[in-house]
This record gives structure tokens, C-alpha cells and sequence, in this order.
């Protein structure tokens, strides 16, 4: 369960990422927020070895025939559960 601190912080993460991102990041603004490179990024989530690159990839919502992934739910891995 989250506190309110992690709740704070999250909701203000995701309101930077939404001011420069939008709403909806593609891999190429998710690589570019997460510092690395999109090939890089692409395959991190072909072969997710980590809690958090499953997370990211779980929150991919296919949209056509890209992936896009929520500001919110992008926000709250990046503050991870052990947080505090």
C-alpha cells in the first residue's frame, strides 16, 4: 500500500513527465526520459530480466502498431514500491 508520500511523489513525477511528454510516451520519449538509447530500451523489454523492465513492459498499450506507455503508470515504476 502506498503512503502519501509515495502517492505525492508519484503524482508529481507523472505531471513533469505528462508537461514534457503528454499524456502518452513512445519507446523513443520513454528511452530519452529513462537515459538511455531507444535500441537499447527496445531491447531491455524484448528480454525483461528486472521487476521494473516487466512493469514497463506490462503498461505498453498498443495503439496501431506502436506501443505507447501512460504517464501515470510510467511514474509509479519509476517510484518503485520501496520508496520511503
Amino acid at each position: 500500500m502506498m503512503s502519501d508520500s509515495e502517492n505525492l511523489s508519484a503524482v508529481t513525477l507523472e505531471n513533469q513527465i505528462t508537461e514534457r511528454f503528454g499524456l502518452l510516451l513512445s519507446q523513443t520519449q520513454l528511452a530519452a526520459l529513462l537515459g538511455r538509447t531507444t535500441s537499447g530500451l527496445r531491447y531491455s523489454l524484448s528480454y525483461p530480466c528486472d521487476q521494473q523492465t516487466r512493469a514497463l513492459k506490462a503498461c505498453g498499450r498498443k495503439i496501431g502498431r506502436r506501443v505507447y506507455y501512460p504517464a501515470m503508470e510510467i511514474a509509479r515504476i519509476i517510484i518503485g514500491p520501496d520508496v520511503g
